[in-house]
């Protein structure tokens, strides 16, 4: 199956699966977090653009004030990030329920015990929406967190020996926000999940559903 059509634009039905592993990676994710904070999660509709040019550098400026990230790559032999940008407020509160104490500001990466429920909550976002996307496209699919965002601040995670640099001349853009719903109010934008493979990686998944 052809990615793009010759007018260069995504075609409808790589959109729609693609469309689809967002919903269901971010919803499996979505679970794990809802379990652990005790909350109920809201997604919604997953954004699917094509891109040009992607790397790092661009990536970083799409991390906010009020923001954290956590990077994480695909294992090989697929390549591309899968990107959660949450609202610290958001992280301190998982880490607060991690730890059963209140951190914040630098302490999430100065303090041992803060930075190890970072970590942590980082390995489990990655194990559920693999396990998610793993199952929708029959294959065994393996993220690795490799870098933790805060401000200017950027710590490394897991294996520092991957090459860290992602570069592609096409790739796939798919976005999806969520939120908290609780009982007395809701919270907005309390986090996103971007897809970013490459355009080899997205003909395996479409290979894999056979289409």
């Amino acid at each position: 199956m052809e990615l793009f059509g010759r007018d260069g634009k995504l075609d409808e039905d790589v959109q729609d699966v693609l469309y689809e592993l967002g919903n269901v990676g971010v919803g499996m994710a979505s679970v794990t977090i809802g379990r652990l904070l005790g909350v109920r999660i809201e997604l919604a509709s997953p954004n699917v653009i094509p891109v040009t040019e992607v790397s790092d550098q661009t990536l970083l400026t799409h991390i906010g004030e009020d923001d954290a990230g956590i990077w994480m790559h695909f294992a090989e032999p697929m390549r591309g990030l899968v990107l959660f940008i949450l609202n610290r407020s958001f992280v301190y509160d998982v880490v607060d329920k991690m730890t059963g104490k209140p951190y914040e500001g630098e302490q999430l990466y100065q303090n041992e015990i803060a930075f190890s429920a970072v970590t942590e909550f980082a390995n489990m976002l990655s194990a559920a929406y693999m396990k998610a996307v793993g199952k929708y496209t029959n294959m065994r699919i393996f993220l690795s967190p490799y870098m933790f965002v805060f401000g200017n601040v950027q710590i490394m995670l897991g294996d520092t020996l991957h090459p860290q640099g992602f570069c592609a001349d096409q790739a796939i853009w798919v976005e999806t926000r969520f939120q908290l719903l609780e009982e007395d109010h809701q919270t907005e934008d309390a986090g996103r999940v971007i897809m970013l493979p490459d355009d080899n990686t997205v003909e395996m998944l479409i290979n894999a559903l056979e289409l």
